[in-house]
């Protein structure tokens, strides 16, 4: 099926707990003409589990071939298609390379149309019991052990839960050393969140350690949620003030970052905008 006017879906789409497919999901897919695909493989399981009927044509679109895709797939809007982004499971452009072709769409006036459905990180905030009135997506873990101090170092003084997507290979190493920068927070590790075999763990870091470091390494997505720092206790570095700010500006305004990170820490208001100028700056 051809539109008149061409566009991108971004879709989310769950492997297992199919019922978590919405009507408006599978309509998309049906009627799109192009599926841009994490791995076509998996997206065909899904079409033919759903039972959905499509003549959209299945291309790969991945961190590996994202810089030769998005020019094809901005051509094909162009030309009027219907184009719908589709991951393994949950909810696209979460850390994998969607934000830039919808980047792309935007700068090429292409409406771009959201779908709505699973995703890990809100999933996992619903069932951690964890304050969900302020939270950070923080991303994957970086690889190093370095890398990953210097990066929870940043997180370890907001009074805000944090949220991490992690290697079940380095998961026990990791909780060591959250327990070791953060201290002994409360935390939950949520594993194949929107999938079939979903389960979660509460407890504390050390405790959570602990079980992982004598136990084989857990199968799937892991997703870690940490407790933030106590805001009677919390102190705000430059640098922590500026991580704030980044995180902020990436979905909202300067006025609106500015107005968040000044209630969080406490600092006065002409301090943080003049921090979110020098960050402009960069």
């Amino acid at each position: 099926m051809t539109q008149q006017n061409g566009h991108l879906s971004v879709v989310s789409t769950p492997i297992g707990n199919l019922g978590d497919l919405s009507s408006r999901a599978g309509d998309v897919l049906a009627r799109s003409d192009i599926l841009a695909c994490e791995d076509t493989r998996m997206t065909r399981k899904l079409l033919s589990l759903c039972g959905i009927q499509t003549k959209a044509k299945l291309l790969p679109y991945h961190d590996h071939n994202g810089q030769t895709m998005r020019p094809k797939l901005i051509a094909a809007m162009q030309a009027g298609k219907a184009v719908a982004l589709v991951s393994d499971a949950g909810t696209p452009l979460v850390s994998d390379p969607g934000y830039k072709l919808v980047a792309a769409c935007h700068e090429f006036d292409i409406q771009v149309n959201a779908v709505p459905g699973p995703s890990a990180v809100l999933a996992g905030l619903a069932i951690a019991g964890l304050p969900s009135d302020r939270f950070l997506f923080a991303g994957f873990v970086p690889a190093t052990t370095n890398a990953a101090r210097t990066t929870f170092q940043g997180f370890a003084a907001l009074p805000v839960t944090s949220i991490w997507f992690d290697s079940p290979k380095r998961l026990a190493g990791n909780l060591a050393l959250m327990q070791e920068v953060f201290g002994n927070r409360l935390a939950v590790v949520a594993r194949e969140m929107t999938k079939l075999y979903e389960s979660y763990q509460r407890d504390c870091l050390a405790e959570l350690a602990a079980f992982y470091a004598s136990a084989a390494a857990p199968k799937g997505e892991i997703v870690i949620l940490v407790s933030g720092a106590d805001p009677g206790h919390a102190t705000f570095d430059d640098d922590a003030l500026r991580l704030m700010l980044r995180e902020e500006l990436c979905t909202h305004s300067l006025r609106d970052a500015v107005k968040t990170v000044t209630e969080i820490s406490g600092k006065p208001r002409k301090y943080i905008y003049a921090l979110a100028i020098e960050i402009g700056k960069e």
